[in-house]
């Protein structure tokens, strides 16, 4: 015999967050986002000083090196009355002289010679060539 009876089916409760987890959730989303957007703010500023920065400091450096560039304008307009260069290229006449090797040079041979008699034959001896 049986003692439970028929079988039945399980009770299956869904059970949600409650009201005060949404909210507490909720409440954590909105402080991240506006702790984001401070910062993005924040690092948005900071951004464009530094641009700024960097712009006035490129200025500043075009403006010396223009000032540079004017006084050695000046200077070098001021050295060119005193000395005045040319040049041009010509063609080589027949009668330049010119030098040459009175006889060639002689090439020196190899003294590098190789014995296979001075090191008897054996594993490991002779030229290690890689193949």
């Amino acid at each position: 015999m049986c003692g439970g009876g028929r079988p039945q089916a399980p009770r299956i409760e869904y059970v949600g967050p409650s009201a005060d987890d949404i909210q507490r959730s909720e409440q954590q989303l909105q402080t991240y986002q506006q702790q984001m957007a401070q910062q993005q703010q924040q690092f948005e500023s900071q951004l464009q000083t530094q641009i700024a920065d960097a712009q006035a400091e490129t200025e500043s450096l075009r403006s010396e090196f223009a000032a540079e560039t004017a006084a050695a304008a000046g200077a070098s307009a001021a050295d060119t009355s005193a000395y005045t260069t040319t040049a041009q290229q010509t063609e080589v006449p027949v009668s330049a002289q010119t030098t040459s090797s009175s006889k060639k040079k002689k090439e020196n041979k190899s003294s590098l010679r190789i014995s296979s008699a001075a090191t008897p034959q054996a594993a490991g001896s002779g030229l290690n060539i890689g193949v």
